[in-house]
């Protein structure tokens, strides 16, 4: 028989284990059956990876980042294709003022503004006084008659509230200065493409010349060499059946995009002529019946070509190129805009843009009010 060692059998070591293995399991079960005990933290679930965003959907009909084409219109050798402004996320930082701006016509029409020959009698500067609480927005081409001899406005600008300055000016009547008045009156109309690229882009000559021209291809020759009959016919039915079928064609224009409509590209017998786009679609419709009767002004002497198709997009944005890409230099400034000019090989551009003391304070610069584009 072995003597004992003091040490504990096998045997009773493992009994040793069974029982303590048992005690843990109690005392595991009577935690769990425990209500005070706290339950055990359950492991969360990865999360999914957020999904890449989409790719921005390619407008084919797009000619720049907030502008876009619609379906052009053709009457005769004339193309008329809505430009329709592209919707923009709300920016986080104030937006500029977009105030609420009167036309030439309706300001001059309620007295509101009043043109006349400034004090030095000056050909290529008139003196305009606005007493209007609203700036005016004026279209270089604008037409006005009277004082001591007919003219058009110089420059794309606008006039500040309760202002009076010195406007550029062009004569289009190159055969009288006389003393019967020294007021202007509006003519409600705007000279021609061609016309009014001459007073952005060039000088006093150039604008002579395409009067003279003008009214050679449409009979109007008269003793002063004035334009006054070519910008009356945009009002006393010369023009009425071509604004008749421009009239249906824009009335099948859906809603929705009229209310986008912020401008138009011009084409004659298919080349680009003149693109016209605003900012705000509210002054583009102010000025829509005027635009589109100088559009007609100038394509009812351009006999069609029935070959001719409408320009492609990216024909539009070549031509916008052509200008974007010279060197661009102030010609005028008010206190609440500054316009700008760039002369390309093929195209020149006009820009107005609000003067910064025009903007909301932090605010940065709004695309430019206007852009015109006039083919040379």
């Amino acid at each position: 028989m072995r003597p004992a060692t003091g040490l504990p059998s096998r045997s009773a070591s493992i009994s040793f284990l069974a029982v303590s293995a048992l005690a843990v399991s109690a005392l595991a079960v009577s935690a769990l059956a425990d209500p005070k005990a706290p339950a055990p933290v359950p492991t969360p679930a990865p999360t999914p990876a957020p999904a890449p965003p989409a790719p921005p959907k390619s407008d084919p009909a797009a000619i720049s980042a907030r502008a876009s084409l619609l379906a052009p219109i053709q009457i005769e050798s004339l193309t008329l294709t809505p430009i329709v402004s592209i919707p923009t996320p709300a920016p986080a930082a104030p937006s500029a003022k977009d105030p609420e701006m009167l036309v030439l016509d309706e300001a001059m029409a309620s007295k509101q503004v009043k043109i006349s020959e400034n004090d030095q009698e000056t050909v290529n500067s008139l003196t305009l006084i606005n007493s209007s609480d609203k700036p005016v927005f004026v279209l270089a081409g604008e037409v006005i008659i009277g004082g001591k001899q007919d003219r058009i406005i110089g420059a794309n600008t606008i006039v500040p509230p309760k202002t009076t300055l010195a406007v550029p000016a062009y004569c289009v009547e190159h055969g009288r200065w006389d003393d019967k008045t020294r007021v202007f009156s509006s003519a409600n109309a705007l000279a021609h493409g061609r016309l009014r690229g001459k007073a952005s882009f060039e000088k006093q000559g150039d604008v002579w010349k395409e009067v003279a021209e003008t009214n050679t291809k449409r009979n109007t020759v008269n003793a002063t060499d004035t334009y006054r009959t070519v910008a009356k016919q945009q009002s006393d039915g010369t023009l009425k059946d071509w604004q008749t079928k421009l009239d249906a064609a824009l009335a099948k224009v859906p809603a929705a995009d009229r209310a986008r409509m912020i401008g138009y590209v011009i084409s004659l017998n298919g080349q680009v002529a003149t693109v016209d786009m605003f900012q705000s679609p509210t002054l583009f419709k102010k000025l829509e019946p005027k635009l589109i009767r100088s559009y007609v002004t100038e394509a009812v002497s351009v006999p069609a070509d029935q070959a001719a198709k409408p320009p492609t997009p990216a024909a539009v944005k070549a031509f916008m190129a052509d200008a974007d890409k010279a060197v661009e230099r102030q010609v005028y400034e008010t206190k609440a805009a500054q316009t700008r000019i760039k002369k390309g090989e093929h195209a020149g551009k006009a820009t107005v843009n609000f003067s910064d003391d025009a903007l909301l304070e932090g605010a940065k610069a709004p695309p430019a009010v206007y852009e015109s584009y006039q083919a040379k």
